[in-house]
């Protein structure tokens, strides 16, 4: 499928059971009005092809179909009608040779929609020709040279104990690409783009992070949010996140940028969004009138609702509707188990195979180490019930896991475990592992571990048995077995998360005690246009288990309490980029818009550089990491039945540890896995006396109370205020068989002997 260079030419394939008729049309410069060619394509199966010689890379191509709704007609030209009986029939088709088509398989894009030259509605505008408008497929073929380091990075992901880099050894960090390096501060020379993270690659590594997992990369509209949730095409990378924007020049863009963090070990997983396309609903700003009113709480509400029959057409809605979009009963709506409508058809033949080679194209060309699913649930749904879940060896969920390809280069294959609709309830740890490769299956985001520990850190009446749904807290901290190990997954395949793109940063979590999303400094919009699609108050979530915390220095100790629990739980886990340094988004827990693209959301190097207190918080993180590295065989198990043994115990050593409490000792203490530990939880508002295990040499490792973070003890013998004084690095052998732990503090011992 696709564009495919073969000797003198190119050979074009597209997929579309539906069109009558499909023509290839090839231009000169991608906003010439006028193709300098257009040919007829032939119908094989359900696919068009044509060869046409004497073309290569370089060459700008779109495509136009007609169908039952509009039917060829030799008198047609763009900007007439001939043909035309209705925008869409009852059996959901909606093509219309005035729309320039984006080709599925493209693997580079020509620009931006020019929305000023023509509108790609149906409905009213269903005449205003594109073919000058439209975004056009660019041929293009990768000249990038792999460096050396990349042949040995490409052997060693097909072991399975690559060093550093086994399941147990991830260490995720979500980021967006542009805002990581954006700010002038970062000190990359091209911000914003595929080579600033690539030359910024030395502060992950610096960090600790194994893994950095991307929000979407793939092409998305200019105005399709700042998230990049809004896709247009699934191969093409997105061409504004390129230094050099030359549609042939931005995958060697995209692949130095992953040959560098390679070269820094550190694997590139990107988040993906075959659930739905950026070819949208109804944008208000461009194809409904901009009729509202006040609404009781004085907040514009858009009426004059344009009809069913107006939909954008950019690319899949015009090549065949029916197969690429889940269509209501009638045909023309759209079914909506996403949040935002165009949900799509994962699990029809045709679009099942876009999935998979999609992904192959990201693993075997890109280099790609993993993926992270939106709304993975979609994927799992009966084809054509999509109220229902399917069991998954049925559904492309199967395929991927169980794909070859994927498999050789044990790729991280990770799901965003629940949707937005449906009625088949929460899906955390419903994913399929492979049919025939151990230890090998879904990832997914567990938020059950993420609302237990915001939950037990913010809630005074939050117990270490209180339940999140069926999890408790010695559930979550040993991998949330019930979840996974019943179809043979390990607890590598809990990614354990505190926050995340989508909510409150670590920082706001502990600063707010609701969100704050409507007009301010990340939603600028609701400011200036409160009528806009993108000013929504209400979106974001509402039970944050969020709190304000009454100082600075007790937000960063709960801070730090946070991120210990994370990292010392069972699983994989996933940080938040910049939590590491308390970034802040203001209280806006959906960050989502194009507004949100500014200096306020971007990372603010100089800000946090500058801050004694948040670069200790990354001193303190930076540690902790590595103090998980170095005692993995007790944090990070490989499986359920092989792992270090441990106890959870009272506070007093004894046999019954306090659940319905919030104070907790857990102790490591079979020293043929590694050295003894002893962790000591105290969530209440008291100092609490824990009794230590006896016989030991005990050397203090952590102890996140704000007291070593505070001026009392900076200020004396004058201690630097650049590192943490919260990890303990040489510590004496502690002789008392007791300790006082702080109020709403952990503190973690190591047998030294």
């Amino acid at each position: 499928m696709g564009p495919t260079i073969i000797d003198s030419g190119v050979n074009f394939a597209v997929y579309s059971e539906s069109a009558t008729r499909m023509d290839v049309l090839l231009f000169d410069e991608p906003t010439d009005e006028l193709p300098v060619q257009q040919f007829e394509m032939k119908k094989q199966g359900e696919v068009w092809n044509l060869f046409v010689e004497g073309i290569g890379i370089g060459q700008h191509y779109g495509f136009v179909a007609w169908g039952a709704n509009w039917t060829y007609d030799k008198d047609w030209e763009p900007g007439r009608i001939d043909g035309f009986i209705t925008d869409v029939d009852e059996k959901g088709n909606r093509f219309n040779p005035n729309k320039l088509l984006i080709d599925p398989y493209a693997k580079a894009l020509s620009g931006e929609h020019d929305w000023s030259r023509g509108s790609a509605a149906s409905g009213p505008a269903r005449t205003q020709s594109t073919w000058g408008a439209a975004v056009k497929g660019v041929i293009m073929q990768s000249n990038y040279e792999w460096s050396s380091h990349e042949s040995s990075w490409r052997q060693n992901r097909q072991k399975e104990d690559f060093v550093s880099h086994r399941h147990q050894d991830l260490i995720i960090y979500e980021v967006h690409l542009k805002g990581y390096s954006n700010n002038p501060a970062s000190g990359v020379v091209h911000p914003g783009t595929y080579r600033g993270l690539g030359e910024k690659a030395d502060y992950l590594k610096d960090l600790g992070i194994t893994a950095v997992e991307l929000l979407p990369i793939h092409e998305k509209p200019t105005d399709g949010g700042y998230w990049g949730y809004w896709t247009l095409n699934f191969f093409a990378p997105e061409r504004t996140y390129a230094a050099n924007t030359d549609p042939y020049e931005v995958i060697n863009e995209f692949k130095w940028m992953v040959d560098q963090l390679h070269q820094a070990g550190i694997e590139v997983i990107v988040d993906v969004v075959y659930n739905h396309t950026g070819e949208g609903g109804l944008w208000r700003e461009k194809i409904y009138a901009d009729d509202f009113f006040v609404d009781a709480d004085t907040r514009q509400q858009a009426f004059n609702l344009d009809s069913q029959e107006i939909a954008s057409v950019m690319s899949f809605r015009g090549l065949d509707n029916p197969t690429y979009y889940a269509l209501s009963e009638d045909g023309k709506g759209y079914w909506d188990n996403t949040g935002v409508g165009h949900q799509t058809r994962p699990n029809h033949p045709a679009v099942r195979r876009l999935i998979m080679d999609s992904l192959r194209f990201y693993v075997d060309e890109l280099h790609v180490d993993g993926f992270r699913f939106d709304l993975a649930g979609i994927l799992g749904e009966v084809d054509g019930d999509y109220n229902n879940w399917d069991d998954p060896k049925n559904t492309v969920l199967q395929d991927i896991i169980d794909d070859s390809q994927i498999q050789k280069y044990n790729t991280r294959i990770i799901a965003e475990p629940w949707t937005a609709g449906g009625n088949y309830g929460p899906l955390i740890g419903a994913y399929p592992g492979a049919t025939d490769k151990a230890g090998f299956g879904w990832y997914e985001w567990n938020a059950r571990f993420r609302d237990w520990w915001r939950s037990f850190i913010n809630y005074d009446d939050w117990m270490l048995n209180s339940l999140e749904a069926d999890a408790d807290g010695g559930f979550v901290i040993q991998g949330s077995y019930d979840y996974y190990a019943w179809n043979e997954r390990r607890p590598y395949h809990s990614v354990n998360f505190i926050t995340s793109h989508d909510g409150f940063t670590l920082y706001d979590l502990l600063s707010f005690d609701e969100k704050r999303n409507g007009c301010g400094l990340l939603n600028p919009v609701c400011c200036d246009d409160p009528t806009s699609s993108w000013c929504d108050y209400d979106s974001g979530d509402d039970h944050n288990r969020s709190r304000i915390w009454d100082t600075e220095s007790m937000k960063r100790q709960q801070a730090r309490n946070l991120m210990v629990g994370l990292l010392i739980s069972h699983g994989t886990p996933m940080i938040l980029g910049g939590d590491e340094w308390l970034r802040t988004q203001y209280g806006n827990n959906n960050a989502y818009s194009t507004g949100a693209d500014n200096e306020w959301n971007w990372f603010r190097w100089g800000e946090w550089q500058s801050s004694p207190e948040k670069v200790r918080m990354h001193d303190f993180v930076r540690h902790m990491i590595a103090f998980r590295k170095s005692h993995s065989y007790a944090f990070a198990p490989s499986s359920y039945e092989e792992r270090a043994p441990f106890s959870y115990k009272g506070v007093d050593n004894s046999d019954n540890p306090q659940w319905g409490g919030k104070s907790l000792l857990m102790h490591y203490y079979d020293e043929t896995w590694g050295p003894e530990l002893a962790i000591m939880i105290n969530q209440t508002p008291d100092w609490v006396t824990f009794t230590l295990p006896q016989n030991r040499n005990w050397s203090l490792k952590v102890d996140t109370q704000s007291y070593y973070d505070d001026e009392d003890y900076l200020g004396t013998e004058d201690r630097d205020r650049s590192v943490t004084h919260n990890f303990v690095t040489d510590s004496p052998v502690y002789a008392s068989p007791t300790f006082d732990v702080a109020p709403r503090s952990i503190v973690i011992f190591e047998d030294v002997d």
